[in-house]
């Protein structure tokens, strides 16, 4: 039993160490995929474009981060919780989850004057998350992840 609790505990602590994240950015008018790194130690947004240049930028959050949790006792929790456009109730057994929040980024290129926005939400619990990202020529790109 204490090996497996070691195990669990190793496993814990590396995936929360885990600080970059590669995102996909998909064209929603287009075909284009692009790749990205979120990096949360840095706070910073590398995008690589269709024809190799490079955006890059800080990211910062527009809210608080606010905590996302199912239930405050033992047992099934027969109130919710009702956090941006959804109720969470159930059994549960008290924990907090993590925490979610919205950010922004203005990325820049070095060589040219191309410039994309990024509005993402992003679950601090599970690392995964939605949004949008623009360019200031006209192209539209969703975010999942």
């Amino acid at each position: 039993m204490k090996k497996i609790f070691f195990l669990f505990a190793i496993v814990l602590f590396l995936g929360g160490c885990a600080s970059k994240h590669d995102v996909i950015l998909v064209g929603f008018n287009s075909e284009e995929i692009l790749k990205s790194v979120f990096d949360e130690k840095t706070e910073t947004v590398i995008v690589t474009m269709p024809d190799g240049e490079i955006l890059s930028g800080s990211y910062s959050s527009l809210d608080s981060e606010e905590p996302v949790y199912f239930s405050n006792t033992l047992g099934y929790s027969s109130g919710s919780r009702y956090h941006r456009g959804g109720t969470f109730g159930g059994i549960g057994i008290g924990l907090n989850f993590g925490y979610e929040s919205t950010k922004y980024a203005l990325l820049t290129s070095q060589t040219s004057s191309l410039k994309m926005e990024i509005l993402a939400t992003i679950r601090s619990w599970s690392k995964n998350g939605f949004g949008e990202a623009k360019t200031n020529d006209g192209r539209v790109y969703k975010i999942q992840f």
